[in-house]
């Protein structure tokens, strides 16, 4: 089985770190493909701007054609998810979904952790998925988009921070940060948790996308061509 990933920006210094976040949750037999969108897109563009969108597609339609069995796209937010669905055979799955799905077969409230003070952003996306009832909070990174990557001890703190709270004074269940660029810390800030007397889960968004992935491949399930119909002729503008 190969799953691609696609990385939302034109910057190739970060298609390692992708790759790994996602082949770590890959079982045996499942390979990660990752690719970074053309060049002509800026590198700080941000994935959910409009002008994005028919890259993230283009690398989508690369995708399937290059024999990829799903894709993903590397953002929380899931950028031309719903587009992609309409435009491939393949399962398109954004890790920001999948983690929301996850999440509320965990528990009864859930809390996001966000880098943005734009919180809107994604209380957009969990409304989309019928799920506000279900969520506690949406609890902003101190740190900030471009403090996340910062060194592992201190984005920990931050997480680690927000998470207590949400769960102390949201009532959070189940905790989500919302960051693929924080994948790796996931487990820790579960074992941090734990430690403190708080056995709530924390669900990784790109370990969410892949485990997805590879079920619906598995049971040989694709987007719906009712809620998805295909998009008339769009892959010839693209290409």
């Amino acid at each position: 089985m190969k799953v691609g990933v696609v990385l939302p920006s034109s910057n190739r210094e970060w298609l390692a770190d992708r790759q790994a976040a996602y082949a770590k949750w890959a079982r045996p037999g499942t390979e990660i493909v990752s690719s970074a969108l053309h060049e002509r897109v800026p590198s700080d563009a941000d994935p959910s701007d409009s002008f994005v969108l028919p890259e993230i597609l283009q690398r989508m339609l690369e995708a399937e054609q290059d024999g990829m069995d799903a894709v993903i796209v590397d953002c929380m937010e899931d950028p031309g998810v719903e587009e992609g669905r309409r435009l491939v055979d393949i399962p398109v799955i954004g890790p920001g979904h999948a983690a929301l799905n996850l999440a509320v077969t965990l528990g009864y409230r859930f809390s996001i952790l966000y880098p943005l003070e734009q919180v809107r952003l994604i209380e957009k996306l969990v409304q989309h998925h019928g799920l506000s009832s279900m969520l506690a909070s949406v609890r902003y990174l101190a740190c900030g988009l471009k403090g996340m990557r910062a060194d592992a001890k201190t984005m920990l703190g931050y997480l680690l921070e927000a998470a207590l709270a949400a769960i102390r004074d949201d009532g959070a269940h189940v905790i989500v940060p919302a960051c693929t660029l924080i994948s790796e810390l996931t487990g820790q800030l579960g074992i941090q948790l734990r430690e403190r007397g708080y056995p709530v889960p924390v669900v990784d968004g790109p370990g969410a996308a892949v485990k997805l992935a590879e079920d619906l491949v598995d049971m040989d399930l694709a987007p719906s061509r009712v809620t998805y119909p295909a998009s008339l002729g769009i892959s010839h503008r693209i290409e």
